[in-house]
């Protein structure tokens, strides 16, 4: 796979900027990630998930496409898959749960030994985390994405994201908690920020850039 990121001058004005992967060929609108952090005896999980950039004009919605996934009890290992997955997939930004201090004592650790002038990773407060029923919200919304009158997500064949969905439990939805799924979870924060306006996204990347840049000026 060999993404990279296209900014196209139109011809009556303005700009067009989206994600180009020339192997495949195809265009993208966003490439988001999601990580659930390793809980209860299960590894942590990452997914990188993209958008169309053209909508389909039979749903005139955008297919959500999963271009990658890994998962790995050590935390050393999952943050520097995170960083690999960033430089390759161009992922902006990482959506998770920002606030376990435990888990982002590793990231925190990675920027630290990275150089200044190399962008370190950011995760961002998944959408709808501090919800008490945030298991229930993200099992939906993935659920409503598979339907079959209007499917727009879609794993690919080697994918473990069917299985890991096939287990939860009707009772496990409606009363646990996301962090206890890292694989749901991890699925469930990428899609969540995928469902936000594309203009808020827009807005937060300036700003993640702007915190990016103070943290490397305060690191020289």
């Amino acid at each position: 796979m060999n993404i990279e990121k296209k900014i196209i001058e139109m011809p009556l004005g303005g700009t067009k900027e989206y994600y180009y992967d020339s192997d495949t060929p195809a265009e993208y609108r966003r490439i988001v990630g999601g990580v659930g952090w390793p809980s209860g005896g299960l590894p942590g999980f990452i997914v990188v998930v993209a958008e169309d950039y053209h909508p389909d004009l039979t749903l005139n919605l955008r297919h959500f496409r999963l271009l990658t996934e890994y998962s790995n009890h050590d935390m050393p290992k999952l943050v520097k898959r995170l960083y690999d997955f960033q430089n390759l997939y161009l992922v902006e930004p990482w959506h998770g749960e920002d606030d376990n201090e435990q888990m982002m004592h590793f990231v925190s650790k990675f920027n630290e030994n990275l150089g200044h002038k190399k962008k370190g990773i950011y995760i961002s407060a998944a959408p709808f985390i501090d919800d008490s029923h945030s298991l229930r919200f993200y099992a939906h919304q993935i659920k409503s994405l598979m339907s079959v009158a209007k499917k727009i997500l879609h794993f690919g064949e080697a994918s473990q994201l069917p299985g890991q969905l096939s287990m939860l439990s009707p009772d496990d939805v409606q009363t646990k908690q996301v962090q206890g799924y890292p694989a749901v979870a991890a699925l469930g924060y990428a899609v969540a920020g995928l469902d936000e306006p594309y203009f808020e996204v827009s807005k937060h990347r300036k700003l993640q850039q702007q915190m990016i840049d103070n943290y490397n000026v305060a690191g020289m």
